[in-house]
């Protein structure tokens, strides 16, 4: 596998990692991010393709970045995703008949066709029932997952595959949580998700409306300062003592902690069993001094950052200027090729296409068959009437041998003619005359 562009679109920009996959392990060549122009993605929806393939050929352009294979990652609150049980099984095939048989109870949806479904087994668990499986299953218009393949085309580049934000992420974080029940939270600029994980499997996980971009936000507004001057703030510890007292800084924090308690309290009025061992962070919000504490002290927790990434390296990092806290904003971008749920929208095509040159070679097929057998019928028909022609043929060479003989004769009877014709001459003609002459004398003397 060559080098990989891992491409992850908010509404504003465009992230992108190359990178370079080793065993179970990749590589950051380069990470850098790529301004869009208003409007022309969408909460993950990509609304004019051009636009954007313009802009990122001018950005692999600018930063020197070969053109290789495309690993998109998809964000979008228009993916629709259900935790569900199933009877335990082992063969990953019968899952997916089950999902896909009862997809229409899952989604409350009438065009089910037009969605991709794709699943992740989260959990084995065990009640009343017996043994289950926890199951996410999620549903991925197929519009959506389009506008990207759409996107490589008009590059001119090859998709290696396209994955889910969440699945992305899930399969980054298992490298780094090996066991125990954990609380992470992975803060992104708009939004933070809440994940309970047990060793590698993920029980439970919602997203919650608050990211870093949020904090700066609120803090710019109650300061009335620019967002820059707001993030410089945020990090660093001693600009944030000057300008903030230290329950300015909780009630910063206080807005997202309250929603991460409701999340936690949810699942687990639910799942009594889960004991939560502690909390893990990681994400945009690693790089405001003094968060993760402020963050524990409100959820009666240690919270501990994860910075140094298991399974993620970086090239040449004092070449490059690369480190982990500067790929923060870069952790969807990473897991992609660890276990992508690849989801594929040119497999249904080729499924109809293939369909629709079955059916024409089927009518070409026909069209030729019924053509041959039109021709053998007209040419059984022309031997026969061949046949019966030589038959009439031969009836009638003693006629033609006649009337050849009738020709000749004519033409021997028409030579003789012409050659007796050729031999009178004047000496008859007097001849003839002397006769007649002496008849009219004899004729006058016996009247007289």
């Amino acid at each position: 596998m060559g080098n990989i562009l891992s491409v992850y679109f908010t509404n504003e920009s465009a992230r992108v990692c190359e990178l370079k996959k080793s065993g179970q392990n990749v590589t950051i060549l380069k990470a850098f991010e790529v301004e869009l122009p208003s409007g022309v993605v969408d909460d993950g929806i990509i609304l004019d393709v051009e636009s954007v393939a313009t802009a990122l050929y001018a950005a692999f352009k600018n930063h020197k970045v070969k053109r290789n294979k495309l690993a998109f990652v998809i964000a979008s609150r228009r993916i629709a995703n259900k935790e569900i049980l199933i009877p335990y099984l082992k063969n990953e095939k019968k899952i997916e008949e089950i999902v896909i048989a009862n997809a229409e109870d899952y989604f409350p949806m009438n065009n089910m066709e037009d969605y991709i479904l794709k699943h992740t087994v989260l959990d084995t668990v065990e009640n009343e029932e017996g043994k289950l499986l926890s199951v996410l299953v999620m549903a991925f218009h197929k519009e959506m997952v389009d506008a990207y393949y759409q996107l490589a085309s008009m590059m001119r580049m090859q998709v290696e595959t396209i994955d889910y934000y969440g699945n992305s992420v899930y399969q980054l974080l298992k490298k780094q949580l090996t066991q125990g029940t954990m609380l992470t939270l992975q803060m992104d600029k708009d939004m933070t998700y809440v994940s309970i994980m047990k060793d590698k499997a993920q029980l439970f996980k919602r997203p919650v409306p608050y990211g870093s971009d949020t904090m700066i936000k609120n803090l710019a507004e109650y300061k009335g300062m620019l967002e820059e001057e707001a993030e410089a703030v945020l990090m660093d510890a001693r600009k944030r003592d000057i300008l903030l007292e230290p329950d300015e800084f909780e009630d910063l924090v206080r807005e997202l902690s309250s929603s991460i308690s409701r999340v936690v309290e949810f699942h687990t009025s639910r799942n009594p069993q889960t004991v939560i061992e502690g909390v893990k962070l990681i994400g945009t919000g690693v790089k405001f001094e003094g968060f993760a504490q402020a963050l524990g002290a409100e959820l009666d927790a240690e919270v501990s950052v994860i910075e140094n990434l298991n399974g993620v390296k970086l090239h040449k990092p004092k070449k490059t200027g690369l480190n982990y806290r500067t790929i923060l904003e870069y952790i969807p971008n990473l897991g992609v090729l660890f276990a992508p749920l690849d989801l594929k929208v040119e497999e249904e095509k080729k499924k109809t296409s293939y369909a629709f040159y079955i059916v024409l070679i089927v009518l070409a097929a026909l069209s030729v068959c019924g053509m041959i057998a039109f021709l053998i019928w007209q040419m059984g028909i022309l031997r026969n009437e061949k046949q019966m022609l030589e038959k009439k043929a031969e009836g009638m060479v003693g006629a033609e041998a006649i009337y050849n003989s009738y020709l000749q004769s004519q033409e021997e009877y028409r030579i003789v003619k012409e050659y007796y014709e050729g031999t009178k001459n004047p000496t008859e003609l007097l001849y003839q005359m002397i006769l007649f002459l002496l008849l009219v004398i004899l004729l006058l003397n016996h009247h007289l």
